[in-house]
């Protein structure tokens, strides 16, 4: 499919959703109080409340409490109101294992979350043993679904796109020495190993093998005086906005990138956030981000009427602009409601069953999966930092 039809149908989708979760009212006639005497449909919310990622895991999970909350004035799901059980799991892979023991141990009868891969991917074999669906609104290691989990849905379509995109890119701008580095987390080395072989796929070549940062680090010193030394024109930081900002801020600062260099700063879609763009500062201006078409316009690039609707209703809820990835919660819990209401159930079992036929129009486009839970139909953007805003690039890159 090509990119202008694909952004034309979900153009057509916003039609569905602009009305705001009026497809999955659930009930009928006499709904809400029946929703009253029934038991409340538990589902955990495992999100960084605290760390670096904080903020990012409170904008995905105010939009799943809209949707909550929006599901629950019409009468719930199937007589059962929705109520959130947030966990914090701190982007961290042993307070994500506490995080998921302690939302199974409350009785949650699905899950909707995840940011951050390393820390999604250890809690996977505690929901799978719980036998609860796990829809992922925002974590997308390329891992996550090569498990042999059943249960395991993302919505954010398999971060393996990133690298094709970027290597696409690189290849579009003559570039043939690319430098990778990752931030040593799950998800940070899967995209950046899947840059590398497509980078190689493409005849250019990854100066010096891929690198690796601490993710605690923000001294980019010793990185940049290789990038320096090996001549690379192309750089792709695989990890996570706070870092890219730093990372960003020293490549215009040694003169690599930006008004004095002449290399190219892409990032994967883990450093596309607002947080990068007020941490690099004028530093960010014409880098680039690789990211699934249906998260780059958020508000933002594709503006539909739905998007405009449900940036009006969270501004007005949280007073607050919604995260790139608010619309993908929205979309998560949009999932779980219609695959329940297909089931006519919200047994966990049956719920996943219905998770692997399941497809709608929501916020975020087209919404179905592949047999191991991948979001199908996925196309990527190529986004360029101008003025401090992201605007698709142009050209955009040729797969």
């Amino acid at each position: 499919m090509n990119r202008n039809s694909f952004k034309a149908r979900i153009l057509a989708s916003g039609v569905v959703v602009a009305g705001m979760l009026t497809v999955v009212t659930g009930a009928t006639g006499g709904a809400a109080s029946a929703a009253a005497k029934s038991s409340p449909y538990l589902i955990g919310v495992p999100m960084p409340m605290t760390g670096a990622e904080a903020q990012a895991g409170t904008q995905i999970y105010n939009a799943e409490l809209m949707a909550a909350q929006q599901i629950n004035k019409k009468g719930g799901v199937l007589g059962h109101q929705l109520k959130l059980i947030e966990q914090d799991d701190a982007c961290d892979a042993g307070t994500a294992v506490n995080a998921a023991n302690l939302l199974v141990s409350k009785g949650v009868q699905a899950e909707v979350g995840g940011y951050c891969s390393g820390a999604t991917l250890p809690a996977e074999p505690i929901i799978a043993r719980a036998g609860i669906p796990y829809v992922m609104p925002a974590a997308n290691s390329p891992e996550l679904t090569t498990g042999g989990y059943k249960n395991v849905f993302l919505i954010d379509p398999s971060g393996a796109g990133d690298g094709a995109e970027a290597a696409a890119f690189f290849k579009q701008q003559g570039i043939k020495k690319i430098f990778i580095i990752d931030d040593q987390s799950s998800f940070g080395v899967a995209i950046a190993n899947a840059a590398a072989k497509d980078i190689k796929a493409n005849g250019g070549t990854v100066t010096g093998g891929v690198q690796s940062i601490p993710a605690t680090s923000n001294d980019f010193s010793a990185v940049i005086s290789q990038i320096k030394s090996s001549g690379a024109k192309g750089i792709y930081w695989s990890g996570y906005f706070a870092q890219a900002a730093q990372f960003a801020t020293q490549l215009n600062a040694a003169g690599i990138i930006g008004a004095h260099g002449s290399a190219k700063f892409v990032v994967a879609d883990g450093s596309v956030d607002a947080t990068y763009l007020s941490g690099a500062g004028a530093a960010g201006n014409g880098t680039y981000a690789t990211i699934a078409a249906l998260a780059s316009g958020v508000g933002n690039v594709l503006g539909t009427h739905a998007d405009q609707v449900f940036n009006a209703a969270y501004r007005k809820e949280f007073k607050a602009a919604p995260g790139p990835y608010s619309t993908f919660g929205y979309d998560a819990i949009t999932a779980l409601v219609l695959a329940a209401k297909d089931a006519k159930s919200i047994a966990p079992a049956r719920v996943i069953a219905k998770l692997h036929t399941l497809s709608f129009n929501g916020l975020t486009g087209k919404v179905s999966f592949d047999k191991t839970g991948n979001r199908l139909g996925a196309v990527m953007d190529l986004l360029e930092v101008v003025n401090g805003k992201y605007t698709l690039a142009k050209p955009q890159p040729k797969l």
